[in-house]
């Protein structure tokens, strides 16, 4: 009796000893990142960095007037807990499960794993410093060891992000060897939801953000700049190459599963699942319907309007109690007419691309209703309350996240509607690369034509809004639910590319008559900013970088305050560090802002 107590002392000895070395902050339900497989950590990247960026894009969509945003004034827009959720998936996922995989790709030869992880890491470093200014990146990830750590410069972590994109490159490229060693002939393909494991479009990926770093910095550094983007242009090598084929966009796809995940586009579901959601920007339909007089199908407007947006209603509403805006006078501070005269803003100016005159129907169009077919959003920071217009608003369409094209159909959206939710992210496409070398070229004097590029960004732009709705992929994965007999029926590709070529010209024409850098690059920015309907990340980045375009909707309280240059840092993390103290404001610009423009109307 006494030999089994011994062992039944001896065996709880043994387990209370094991308890002993348990890291009681890990949970031990759950697969702890150094025990992940390597695939299962770069599916995590991926996926997060779609929601990662999607709610980027939406802060900087609604700086730039691309999409509504509440609030009365600037500094309240947003609070710090606006932020927990990016800055949770930046550093509890993407870039701690970088790091890990990242150590375990190098100790095993998986150069492919640890390039995709490189270039990821990058960009996300990238939307943090660019959206909050200095953040932690050297002493993170070190776990008990260091629970505050300070922020890193915002200007050397830029380094930091193009040496990652060399580091990545080298992976990218490496040959195989066949029995182990940098890049193991052994090691699993990673699994690629970008590009199909084709690395000559990820080396492709990481030279373009080489060039938005450099573009960022052109006032920082104009030397350094106007050398390391002529390089990124000249270098026709292997490693060299910019993104400028559809199938190279770098775009991350939804499908139109409901269940077991529902993997549609959040921007879909939000709005037509159940109706109301987000309100577009007013301002954005207005340059669009009535930008260089172009029209499309016969109708007035952009051609891309359709596939940007869908009308639940073709019409104005009169009634107050659906739109109180319609009984309101035009604020002052807005652009109007009297009928013989422009009254515009002073700080805004005067928008690119809309005809001047007084008579233009356009001018008494700047408030409320931005058109006359029903297009019905919100004006630019707008503190009303929500009245039930839920099926009257107009809604997200065909592209990028997955709607309905606008054939005049006009009825009250559901989730069985259009694409069903099968859209795209647009992280970075081949137009925004145009229009970023055109402004290189522009201001930098970098090889090639400011006018050539400002052309190519459009018909890129255009070609690839039609072609993802239509067709439903860039070339890459399988097809998705389209909108193709719709639109090939309502606006046939004969008529759609007359009314491209239409429009081509008129801004050729509006491009060719400016006088001067600025006046030419506040048309590249119209077009830049149009094109960037769903990436509101460029777009941020463009109106800081350069003040432009001009002639922004006013929010519609005169004096709302700094504009944001840069946004609060989270709560949780100014909160919970020690080593941070939060902004005082928003004024605060991140280190490349240096164009002295009032941007606080």
């Amino acid at each position: 009796m006494k030999k089994h107590i011994k062992h039944i002392v001896l065996a709880l000895g043994l387990v209370l000893a094991n308890a002993c070395t348990l890291d009681l902050r890990e949970d031990p339900n759950a697969v702890q990142p150094n025990q992940a497989l390597p695939n299962l950590l770069l599916n995590s990247m991926q996926r997060n960095l779609g929601g990662l960026f999607n709610t980027f894009s939406t802060f900087g969509m609604q700086m730039t007037r691309l999409q509504n945003s509440g609030g009365s004034l600037y500094d309240n827009v947003y609070t710090p807990q606006s932020f927990d959720g990016v800055w949770t998936t930046a550093y509890a996922v993407i870039l701690k499960d970088a790091d890990e995989l990242i150590k375990t790709a190098d100790a095993n030869g998986l150069a492919r794993h640890a390039g995709m992880s490189r270039v990821i890491t990058a960009y996300t470093l990238l939307l943090l410093v660019d959206h909050f200014g200095n953040v932690p990146f050297s002493q993170a990830f070190k776990g008990s060891a260091n629970f505050n750590p300070e922020v890193d410069q915002a200007s050397s972590l830029y380094t930091v992000a193009l040496n990652l994109l060399d580091k990545a490159k080298e992976d990218l490229n490496t040959p195989t060897i066949p029995n182990g060693g940098y890049l193991n002939g052994t090691a699993p393909a990673p699994v690629d939801q970008f590009y199909a494991n084709n690395y000559s479009r990820w080396t492709r990926l990481a030279n373009t953000l080489k060039l938005k770093i450099h573009l960022n910095l052109r006032h920082e550094a104009p030397a350094a700049s106007t050398t390391a983007i002529n390089a990124l242009i000249a270098d026709v090598s292997a490693t060299g190459g910019l993104i400028s084929a559809a199938n190279e966009n770098f775009v991350f796809r939804y499908g139109s599963t409901i269940v077991d995940p529902d993997n549609r586009h959040p921007r879909f579901t939000a709005t037509y699942v159940a109706g109301s959601g987000n309100y577009q920007s007013n301002w954005l339909m207005w340059q669009m319907f009535h930008g260089y007089g172009a029209t499309q199908g016969g109708q007035p407007g952009d051609p891309r309007m359709r596939f940007y947006f869908y009308r639940q209603r073709n019409s104005n509403s009169s009634d107050p109690n659906e739109i109180r805006c319609v009984v309101q006078a035009i604020p002052d501070h807005y652009p109007t007419t009297t009928g013989t005269a422009l009254l515009l803003n002073a700080k805004a100016g005067m928008p690119p691309g809309i005809d001047p005159d007084p008579a233009n129907p356009a001018w008494t169009r700047t408030f409320c209703f931005p058109t006359d077919r029903g297009y019905w959003g919100r004006d630019h920071v707008d503190p009303q309350g929500i009245p039930p217009d839920g099926f009257a608003r107009t809604m997200w369409g065909a592209y990028p996240s997955g709607g309905r094209f606008d054939a005049n159909v006009n009825g009250n959206v559901n989730q069985n509607l259009g694409m069903r939710g099968a859209g795209i992210q647009p992280i970075l496409m081949r137009a925004n690369v145009q229009f970023m070398l055109a402004e290189a070229a522009l201001y930098l004097g970098t090889t090639g034509s400011a006018r050539t590029y400002f052309e190519n960004g459009i018909r890129f732009s255009m070609a690839d809004v039609r072609a993802w709705t239509v067709n439903g992929t860039f070339g890459i994965g399988g097809a998705s639910p389209t909108e193709a007999t719709t639109i090939e029926t309502f606006y046939p590709a004969a008529t759609y590319t007359t009314d491209v070529n239409n429009y081509v010209t008129l801004a050729l024409a509006a491009y060719d008559a400016q006088v001067g850098n600025d006046n030419i690059m506040d048309y590249i920015a119209r077009e830049h900013w149009i094109a960037s309907f769903g990436c509101g990340v460029e777009a941020y980045n463009l109106y800081r970088r350069t003040g432009l375009p001009n002639g922004m909707q006013p929010t519609i309280i005169g004096t709302p305050g700094s504009f944001p240059r840069t946004f609060w840092y989270p709560a949780n993390f100014a909160n919970l560090n020690g080593s941070v103290d939060q902004k005082a404001n928003l004024s605060g610009k991140v280190f490349w802002d240096q164009k002295v423009k009032d941007l606080d109307f």
